[in-house]
């Protein structure tokens, strides 16, 4: 790129290069198989539900499982980041020859742990393309207008879907999510789940389906706040058991780079994305946890305080919707929000 800039250019050559990064990469939603299920009674007001981190969409079980107890019409899809699945495989033979994704991710997270996106890498699809993913699953089920949902990561691609095709939603649902690229707050401290989480990191791609269970399972109860014996355990050891029967792993480690390298390249755009935030009209429920033991509290009411037509929904626990009664009550405030905001 350009080493020296004209006096007085920089500003807007900045412009120029953050609008030219607001766009899909690869335009080809409408080409792609997804992995879809769905939940509840197609005349109930819809609901797709967007999962974060390259997770599969099983991670989201219980909660799709409550949103059609709560009347809604629920779409469970792979995003194009989940390793093996349809829409992944389609993506990863476009990758062209010789490129591995983690060189390129090496090139935006670097060995100190910080990470640098300014600089040139490749990246597979990005933000943009998993928003027109939501409307093209929309399309092939010929559904107009649904209200979207994220957790987390899931979140943030949540409020990018929110800010790409504003007229196919009656609503967005964002739980758990930042509004800076790099938040300079600390979450709250969980030992407890930080242990659960390391034993996790530890599986790998040669993991039995016995070991994966053994080793993910304490971290997904501990990040749902579900207690050891609860009877909805049952549940997220299926979940992984269906992942690994499937064949929706991640084969490349720890980190997903199809994840990361899709988040790198969008956050290029990030100023750009503030300012759709600002003029959002979607109507949009923002839920937190005081308690996130993942996202800074701070970062939702930063979120909510500089996102348009936002409502704002916290609550005492932590990353997800904390323990059981808490979960039901504001699985109950979901299905209310998006029901009231989808009549014809």
């Amino acid at each position: 790129g350009l080493k020296v800039v004209p006096a007085g250019f920089g500003p807007f050559l900045q412009l120029r290069w953050s609008l030219a990064m607001a766009v899909p990469l690869m335009n080809n939603s409408k080409e792609l198989e997804f992995d879809i299920q769905t939940y509840g009674d197609p005349k109930d007001p819809c609901v797709v539900s967007i999962v974060g981190t390259g997770a599969s969409m099983n991670a989201m079980n219980l909660v799709v499982g409550s949103l059609a107890e709560e009347g809604l019409f629920v779409i469970n899809y792979n995003p194009r980041d989940v390793c093996g699945s349809k829409a992944n495989k389609q993506c990863a033979a476009l990758i062209p020859e010789g490129k591995s994704l983690m060189e390129e991710m090496g090139k935006v997270f670097k060995e100190d742990g910080t990470f640098d996106i300014e600089g040139d890498f490749y990246a597979p699809f990005n933000w943009y393309d998993m928003a027109d993913d939501v409307a093209a699953i929309l399309d092939k089920l010929d559904i107009e207008k649904a209200s979207v949902l994220g957790f987390s990561t899931g979140a943030t691609i949540t409020q990018c879907v929110m800010c790409r095709i504003p007229d196919r939603l009656h609503a967005a649902v964002i739980i758990s999510s930042s509004y800076d690229m790099i938040p300079m707050e600390k979450p709250a401290e969980n030992k407890f789940l930080q242990e659960r989480l390391a034993m996790q990191a530890s599986v790998t791609a040669e993991s039995s389906r016995e070991e994966r269970v053994e080793k993910i399972l304490p971290s997904d109860l501990a990040m749902f706040e579900v207690p050891e014996g609860d009877p909805r355990e049952k549940i997220f050891r299926k979940a992984i058991e269906a992942d690994y029967d499937s064949g929706w792993i991640n084969t490349f480690g720890p980190v997903n780079p199809y994840a990361v390298l899709s988040w790198a390249s969008w956050a290029k755009s990030h100023e750009e994305h503030r300012a759709k935030l600002k003029a959002n009209k979607v109507p949009c429920l923002i839920i937190a946890g005081r308690n996130d033991p993942v996202v800074p509290f701070a970062q939702s009411e930063k979120l909510a305080a500089n996102c348009g037509n936002a409502y704002f929904e916290p609550h005492e626990h932590g990353h997800i919707l904390g323990p059981q009664s808490s979960f039901a009550s504001l699985m109950t405030t979901i299905g209310a929000f998006i029901k009231s905001r989808s009549m014809k």
